[in-house]
C-alpha cells in the first residue's frame, strides 16, 4: 500500500480523491473483487478478469500461442521485482526477481519480447537497480535504470547480460520504463526527466545532455544504429531518438505507416498523446500543450541539430494521468476498433479510445468543441472514453482472443473481447438480410 501511494503521489497531477481511491482499491485488490466492475461504453464489448492476485503490475508480455495450448504470458511486479509466469489466466508463479529500487515511480517498470522470440527465447526489462541487492524504497539506495537480457526456457529467466545503463539520480519519479520493438527491430524506450534540468529538457543554457528526458533507440545488443538522427552530435546522444520528454508512460508503433507515438504527462496541466518522429523534441520544459497556447513561442526551446518540435495531437488540459498506448493491431474487437488507438489513465480509472485519419497523421475529432485537440473540461474529457474502473491502467496489449488491459491498483489483467450476446444478435441479422425474399 504505502509503495502504490508513493507511485501515486508522484505522478504530480493526481487529485486528492483519486488518490483515496487508488490506494484504497489496491489495498484490497488481491482479497476482493474490484470496488467498481469494469464498465463499457460499447454494448458490444464486455471486460473479464484473466488474472488477479498480481502485486501492482506495470507490464505484461503475451507469448507465442502453440496450437491446443492455453495462452502464457510473463508479467512484471514494480515493487516486488518479480517477473511472473501466467498460465490460461492462472499464475504459476515467479520466474525471475530482481532486487529493485521501488520508491516513487521506481521499479520493475518495462518488458519486450525479442522479434525472432520464438526462436531466441530473448526478454528484454528495464528496471531501477537497488544498489544494496536488496529490494528497498530508500531515495539514495539506487544504482541507476538497467536495461538487460534474459534468456526465457519456458520456467525460468536466466543468463543475464546487460545492455543499457541508465541514470537513476534524482526523481525518484519521471522514470520512464517503457520497452519495445519497432518494426525496423530496433529496441526503443524512455527515461523521464528525473526532475534534471539540462539542455534535453530544453535549456539552451543548461547544463549537456545526461540520457534524461529521452526516447532512446538502440540495437538488440545495446550498440547504437547507424542511422540515429543525433549520431553525429556525440556525447550521450547517438542513442537519442527523441527528447523533450518530461514524464512518459506510453509508446507504441502504429501497425500501418511505422511510425511512433507516444503519452507524456505533463507538471498541473496539458498531458499529452504525441507522434515522435525520428529526432522530435517534445518541448518540456518550456512547452507542454499546444504551443499556441505559449506565450513564449518556440524561441526558447534548445534546437539540437537535426531536431524538429511537433504539437501533441490532443491533450488534456486538466491531466488524467496519461498512462499506456496501444494500437489495435487486430479486428479482435470488431472491423470498427482495428488499428484504431486506446489510452489509459491514472486519475480517472479510464480508458480512451480514438480514431485515426485517413493518411495516419492525427486523431479524428469528433466534435466541435475538441476540434482544436485540446479537452478544455470534463466533457470534452469523456467525449473518447470508452470504458470506466480500470484502475491504473500501465499496459494494453492485442492477444489472440482479446485485448488485455494489465492494471496495477487492481492487480489484475483484464481482456477486453467482442460480447457473444451481440456477435449472434449481429451475425442473425446479416444472415437474415442475406436470405431476404428478393
Amino acid at each position: 500500500m504505502q509503495a502504490t501511494r508513493r507511485w501515486l503521489r508522484h505522478r504530480g497531477n493526481l487529485d486528492k480523491a483519486s488518490l483515496r481511491l487508488f490506494v484504497a482499491g489496491a489495498a484490497v485488490a488481491t482479497a476482493v473483487p474490484a470496488l467498481r466492475a469494469q464498465s463499457l461504453n460499447d454494448p458490444a464489448l464486455q471486460v473479464l478478469t484473466w488474472v488477479a492476485g498480481l502485486s501492482q503490475p506495470t507490464s505484461i508480455a503475451l507469448l507465442p500461442q502453440l496450437p491446443g495450448q492455453p495462452l502464457e504470458a510473463l508479467v512484471d511486479e514494480k515493487a516486488t521485482g518479480r517477473v511472473m509466469h501466467v498460465r490460461g489466466g492462472a499464475l504459476v508463479g515467479p520466474v525471475l526477481d530482481l532486487a529493485v529500487n521501488s520508491r516513487s515511480e521506481r521499479g520493475l517498470l518495462g518488458m519486450a519480447l525479442h522479434p525472432d522470440f520464438a526462436s531466441n527465447g530473448f526478454v528484454y526489462l528495464y528496471y531501477s537497480a537497488s544498489s544494496t541487492g536488496l529490494d528497498n524504497a530508500d531515495q539514495d539506495a539506487i544504482a541507476g535504470h538497467r536495461v538487460e537480457r534474459y534468456h526465457w526456457d519456458g520456467t525460468s529467466l536466466s543468463a543475464p547480460a546487460p545492455i543499457l545503463a541508465l541514470p537513476g539520480a534524482g526523481g525518484p519519479n519521471h522514470d520512464g520504463g517503457i520497452l519495445l520493438f519497432g518494426p525496423d527491430r530496433k529496441l526503443y524506450g524512455v527515461l523521464g526527466d528525473l526532475n534534471h534540468r539540462t539542455q534535453l529538457q530544453n535549456l539552451p543554457a543548461g547544463p549537456p545532455p545526461d540520457d534524461t528526458s529521452i526516447i532512446f533507440r538502440i540495437d538488440d545488443d545495446g550498440s547504437v544504429p547507424a542511422d540515429n538522427p543525433f549520431l553525429a552530435f556525440g556525447g550521450s546522444m547517438p542513442k537519442v531518438f527523441a527528447y523533450g520528454v518530461r514524464n512518459c508512460f506510453g509508446l507504441d508503433f502504429d501497425p500501418r505507416t511505422g511510425v511512433l507515438w507516444d503519452t507524456e504527462n505533463g507538471p498541473d496541466a496539458y498531458d499529452e498523446i504525441n507522434r515522435v518522429p525520428a529526432g522530435f523534441n517534445s518541448g518540456w520544459v518550456q512547452i507542454m500543450g499546444p504551443d499556441g497556447r505559449d506565450p513564449q513561442g518556440l524561441g526558447d526551446v534548445w534546437v539540437a541539430p537535426g531536431s524538429q518540435y511537433g504539437d501533441p495531437l490532443f491533450s488534456w488540459l486538466g491531466p488524467i494521468g496519461v498512462t499506456s498506448l496501444h494500437f489495435i493491431r487486430s479486428s479482435i474487437l470488431g472491423a470498427a476498433y482495428e488499428n484504431d488507438l486506446l489510452v489509459g489513465d491514472n486519475n480517472f480509472s479510464g480508458l480512451y479510445h480514438f480514431e485515426l485519419s485517413g493518411d495516419r497523421s492525427s486523431l479524428v475529432m469528433t466534435t466541435a468543441e475538441t476540434t482544436d485537440r485540446v479537452a478544455d473540461n470534463e466533457l470534452e474529457r469523456d467525449v473518447y472514453r470508452l470504458g470506466s474502473s480500470f484502475g491504473v491502467i500501465t499496459d494494453i496489449e492485442t492477444g489472440p482472443d482479446g485485448v488485455y488491459v494489465c492494471s496495477l491498483s487492481l492487480g489484475r489483467i483484464l481482456r477486453l473481447r467482442r460480447n457473444p450476446a451481440e456477435v449472434q444478435a449481429s451475425d442473425w441479422g446479416r444472415i437474415k438480410e442475406l436470405y431476404r425474399p428478393k
